[in-house]
């Protein structure tokens, strides 16, 4: 099951943001998108999820994804936003909750109990369960990071698309998920291998979760390879107009 751009355009209003993409994401992939801010990374997790339009075709599966119907779209992939996108104050447990309701029917007003024993795995897993009780306000945004990344796991897709899953995590935290990510990258979904499609600005942490690159500048695709490839000095000055490697070493 592929996921595939051909040609795709897309942006907000009269504001294109990317121009003429052309990808394919195929299953058991660990994939960093990289690229300075205002790129297109978040448009492109956004378009590949199916949240937003485009012109050009993204198929899953070989599917357009804009025919798709939301919840099939949820049960193939789990998309994980930045934290400043979240709003509603639910606690802690009611949000992981959601995140299973496209594969059991879930919802607040009707838990299945496999559901619910799921989702307090996730949390567990996630070092949450002390929290679940408490309202997505009442967190520190580590907290809320980490109750995210709880209920994207609780969706059980096995693609999983994450922007910026360390903001606001320390140093033990950011291992931790990195952990936690391989290891779930390893296993399968159904009878899918899991697959991970990542933005970080941690270049370090991209380089531990993932093995393929992708990264853009001006909202287009400017290099697609392997990671090491892309975290050489002479491309990220490229990408970024800045010499990171000279800064990173301090």
């Amino acid at each position: 099951m592929n996921i595939t751009c051909k040609n795709m355009s897309a942006g907000y209003g009269k504001n294109k943001i990317l121009e003429g993409i052309n990808l394919e994401i195929k299953p058991g992939e660990k994939v960093f998108i990289g690229g300075a801010n205002g790129s297109g990374k978040t448009t492109l997790l956004r378009v590949l999820s199916g949240l937003i339009p485009h012109e050009g075709e993204v198929l899953i599966d070989g599917k357009e994804v804009s025919s798709m119907k939301r919840k099939d779209i949820a049960k193939l992939i789990a998309l994980m936003p930045q934290t400043n996108e979240i709003y509603f104050p639910y606690t802690v447990n009611e949000t992981v909750l959601l995140g299973t309701y496209a594969t059991s029917g879930n919802s607040l007003f009707g838990t299945d109990p496999k559901a619910a024993q799921f989702a307090v795995k996730c949390m567990e897993d996630c070092g949450i369960l002390e929290f679940k009780d408490r309202h997505l306000d009442e967190l520190s945004g580590g907290q809320l990071q980490r109750v995210l990344m709880a209920r994207t796991f609780a969706q059980r897709s096995p693609f999983l698309f994450l922007d910026e899953p360390g903001n606001n995590l320390d140093i033990k935290y950011r291992a931790e998920l990195c952990d936690k990510l391989n290891s779930w990258a390893s296993g399968k979904t159904g009878d899918i291998d899991n697959t991970l499609v990542a933005v970080f600005h941690d270049l370090e942490q991209a380089k531990r979760c993932c093995t393929r690159a992708v990264m853009l500048k001006d909202g287009r695709i400017i290099f697609d390879g392997d990671i090491a490839d892309a975290l050489k000095p002479e491309m990220l000055i490229n990408i970024y107009d800045f010499d990171v490697a000279s800064y990173l070493r301090g």
